[in-house]
């Protein structure tokens, strides 16, 4: 990665030689041990390829196919196919059905396979691609060693196939590639390659480097050598040869690595950075910053990519040298060690060697390296995920930590992750002091939802000059005036008695004191009881979130079957119920349902009488993916709904999926689409209602524009653009908040509705507003885009629960509640002509929560109430006279 500050890590010892100079060149790219294409026996065999026309596994020939989950041979040659297409690259034509019997047909073996080959136990690098022509009918899995390398892959006119690369250990000397997770598996070809190692020592150009090692002397960069110096934040170039020392044989240092060093920043030199080709990919490193000699006037900072390794060692007679080990993400095909921030670093050595692929983190917010940090943030690191959410048990303070660099001492935080699992945060409980450096590390200790632990990543950023209190109010917290129970959502009703509703499903009725604390609460199960009465799955959980009182006092709540992290949640499963003399009625059922926390969510009544409904979108980016159980959108999903409730019979209304609200009279019906995963629905007076909502962490795809456009698209007149589909977007949305307009697109595609762009597109070269970079330029939003009424909540806000503060200073402003980053509440003003402006944090009152999900006002008192999911608890705030 170049332009980035850089790190170092320890060597993982892989079956193949250490790079000796003669071979450097190719360091880059090991030359494969095996490509071979999957193809009937009678077809042409791809240049440089071996051909597998489906052969049982026998040890003689080191490779073939068994029954899927063991090692019983199995012939599969009837699942070999020759697409004979003109213009096709050869490779891609043809292909062998592992799950023929996912096909219904009859030419085929029906017993799912897996392919082995032999290999010496070690660290192999592996690339496969699966795909074919029409019809799109499968849904492609492919695991290395167990290690998901496509996941979920859905074809389509414009991206039949899809390739993926993973590095994977072999440990029984068989590697294995097989479906598992897939629908009709179709692999066309595979390659194996060593993994990539490297090991370097930097000293001047007299001294011979210690075995297993090669001499770097300060040689400028240059492809055919394959790695070298760089000027520091740049690609340019740069010879540092006036700059290797040795310090032997006045040093008496017995291990040449560390006698030996690089400056990389002598005061008469422009600073260097040592770049090494690498395929892109996880590889750990190691390196060791210091002088053997007398000098001890550095303070040697050294960063790998985007972690940091060492930071601020300043060594002493006793104490000479630093070694750091960090494992890192490599994207643009060179990896980088940088020393920015230090003062005359000197490195030693490196050690590089490829890791298996496993999940991680993709980036943080803070950035490595960042200056000016609030001292009321918090740390969010975007994650890679390739089989999964991270297992929130797997989050604590020793799994994710926060330290001083100056002295190491730790710092109390909250640890968390969002409702979808795609995101880890670290939010300190009280305010970090003022322009310090801080450590933040992620640990193997951090698990998947499969068990896989992720790859170690550090960070070291520094606060700025401290952030005082902001706006024109302030409030004084009483913390917890309702406990025990994990509080989702919370409203005033009618009877001047604060609601709340729970995860489980309970919903709580507490009378509220002249102070504005709360008293013993009366507690409902009508929802739960009503869930058990009818044996819906998951009885009698039932997460309620939305709650709204219709002008005759009856509660209309929301509930869901409750997400407590495995992926198996129901879909279709979401339900609009009302409360009437204690008692829930079902009144719409068979709402749409993510396998995670995306769910029917808010409530409102609107000044028209009708129900508007917030329904979550089903997956990260519109396009199926693992992390999300590649479950598509639903016609009704991402999306705010209207329902006409005059129009509801006195069975519950079945929206499940041949429900459409488009018909003539449909109760039900489409008021704004795109609107990813809105927690709550606010009517300012102004008459404009805003709708807080989650943008995506980065890693989603995003569904391509097919040809021909479905019959569908003729509905609302959509012909352009058109768009490709991305895979594993690299960027993580910001959070938003929407004045959401009937018959408007907010930006979440949903192909169920012939909507493919997401959010903003990408329109110009330039910087556009909430633009996807990995789009290419031109690419423009849906012509339903609402621009004009998308505002930025913040990225990793996950921005939840909101209202329009009336009374006192923030008459008028709305009111925002950010359950991840920050854990605060913030204020925008709003216009009559609906605008908002003024994005506020900071208010004195209004941070420092655990995990804050949603807010109400009495507005009698200017009093407000926070449910705080990650305390089970609800705290009160006195607005200050």
């Amino acid at each position: 990665m170049r332009l980035r500050p850089a790190l170092a890590v320890a060597v993982l010892l892989v079956p193949f030689a250490v790079l000796t100079p003669a071979s450097q060149a190719a360091a880059a790219e090991p030359a494969p041990l095996a490509r071979v294409n999957f193809q009937p026996a009678t077809s042409a065999v791809p240049a440089g390829y071996t051909a597998d026309s489906g052969a049982a596994f026998t040890a003689a020939r080191g490779s073939g196919w068994v029954v899927q989950g063991s090692q019983t041979p199995l012939d599969l040659s009837r699942n070999t196919r020759d697409r004979a297409r003109a213009g096709i690259d050869a490779r891609l034509n043809t292909l062998i059905h592992l799950q023929y019997g996912d096909v219904g047909g009859t030419s085929g073996v029906l017993t799912a396979g897996a392919w082995e080959y032999v290999l010496p136990n070690g660290l192999y690098r592996v690339t496969v691609s699966v795909g074919d022509q029409p019809a799109y009918d499968s849904s492609h899995a492919v695991r290395v060693e167990g290690y998901p390398a496509v996941m979920g892959f859905v074809g389509s006119a414009t991206t039949e196939f899809r390739t993926a690369t993973v590095t994977v250990p072999v440990s029984d000397g068989r590697l294995t590639v097989d479906a598992v997770g897939g629908t009709n598996t179709k692999l066309n070809y595979l390659e194996i390659s060593p993994a990539y190692a490297l090991k370097v020592n930097f000293s001047d150009p007299a001294t011979a480097p210690p075995a297993g090692y090669v001499r770097d002397a300060g040689d400028p960069y240059t492809d055919p050598r394959g790695y070298g110096w760089v000027a520091a934040g740049t690609s340019a170039p740069l010879s540092l040869t006036a700059n290797g020392r040795n310090r032997n044989p006045a040093a008496g240092q017995a291990d040449i690595r560390l006698a030996t060093l690089m400056h990389l920043q002598l005061p008469a030199n422009t600073p260097g950075s040592w770049e090494a080709a690498v395929p892109n990919g996880a590889y750990t490193v190691t390196a060791a910053v210091g002088d053997a000699g007398t000098a001890v006037d550095s303070n040697h900072w050294l960063s790998v990519e985007d972690q940091n390794a060492v930071a601020a060692f300043v060594p002493t007679a006793g104490t000479r040298h630093a070694t750091a080990t960090r494992t890192v993400t490599v994207t643009d095909g060179r990896l980088t060690l940088s020393a920015a921030g230090g003062v005359n670093t000197k490195l030693n050595y490196v050690d590089i060697a490829a890791a298996a692929s496993a999940p991680g983190v993709r980036t943080s917010t803070p950035a490595n390296g960042a200056v000016g940090v609030p001292v009321n943030g918090s740390v969010v690191e975007d994650l890679v995920l390739p089989d999964g959410g991270v297992d929130a048990a797997t989050l604590s303070s020793s799994t994710v930590t926060l330290t001083r660099v100056s002295d190491g001492a730790p710092v109390a935080a909250n640890v968390i992750t969002s409702g979808g699992g795609d995101v880890v945060n670290l939010s300190p409980t009280a305010a970090l002091a003022p322009l310090t450096a801080y450590r933040f590390s992620v640990t193997s200790g951090v698990r998947d939802v499969r068990g896989r632990a992720f790859q170690p990543h550090s960070i070291v950023f520094t606060t700025g000059s401290g952030d005082g209190p902001g706006g024109p109010a302030a409030f004084d917290k009483v913390v917890g005036v309702a406990t025990g129970a994990s509080f989702t959502t919370v409203v005033k009703g009618p009877d001047n008695y604060l609601y709340a509703g729970s995860l489980d499903g309970r919903v709580f009725r507490y009378p509220i004191a002249a102070d504005g604390t709360l008293g013993i609460a009366t507690v409902s199960t009508a929802v739960r009881d009503n869930a058990t009465a009818l044996g819906l799955a998951g009885a009698p959980a039932r997460t309620v979130i939305g709650m709204a009182f219709d002008p005759a006092g009856d509660l209309w709540v929301t509930d869901n079957y409750e997400y407590v992290g495995p992926l198996n949640v129901p879909d279709f499963s979401g339900r609009i119920g009302r409360i009437h003399d204690g008692v829930y009625t079902p009144m719409v059922v068979g709402l749409p349902r993510s396998v995670k926390d995306h769910e029917t969510n808010s409530l409102a009544f609107g000044p028209d009488g009708a129900l508007y409904v917030s329904q979550g979108a089903n997956n990260a980016m519109g396009g199926a993916d693992a992390t999300w159980g590649n479950r598509p959108e639903r016609l009704l999903s991402a999306a705010v709904l209207r329902l006409d409730t005059s129009l509801l019979g006195t069975s519950p209304l079945d929206v499940s999926s041949t429900y459409d609200p488009y018909a003539a009279g449909a109760p039900l019906t489409l008021h704004a689409t795109g609107v990813r995963n809105a927690y709550d629905l606010v009517w300012h007076r102004n008459g404009h209602l805003y709708a807080p909502t989650n943008g995506s962490a980065a890693g989603g795809n995003t569904p391509a524009t097919p040809s021909p456009l479905p019959a569908a698209c003729a509905r609302r007149g959509y012909t352009a653009p058109v768009v490709p589909a991305l895979t594993a977007v690299p960027t993580a949305e910001t959070d938003y908040v929407f004045d959401v307009r009937p018959g408007r697109y907010y930006g979440h595609p949903n192909p169920a509705r012939c909507e493919w762009v997401l959010a903003g597109g990408n329109p110009s070269s330039t910087v556009d507003p909430f633009e996807v970079p990995a789009y290419p330029a031109g690419t423009r939003p849906d012509p339903n885009f609402d621009l004009a009424g998308t505002y930025d909540a913040g990225l990793h806000a996950s921005a939840n629960g909101a209202l329009e503060y009336r009374g006192g200073a923030l008459d008028g402003k709305l009111l925002v509640v950010r359950y991840s980053s920050g854990q605060d509440i913030e204020t925008f003003d709003v216009a009559p002509s609906g605008a908002l402006s003024n994005r506020t944090t900071g208010i004195t009152g209004f941070t420092g929560f655990s995990q804050p999900l949603d807010i109400a006002q009495d507005t009698a008192t200017g009093n407000l109430y926070v449910t705080e999911l990650g305390a089970s608890r609800i705290t009160l705030l006195r607005p200050r006279s």
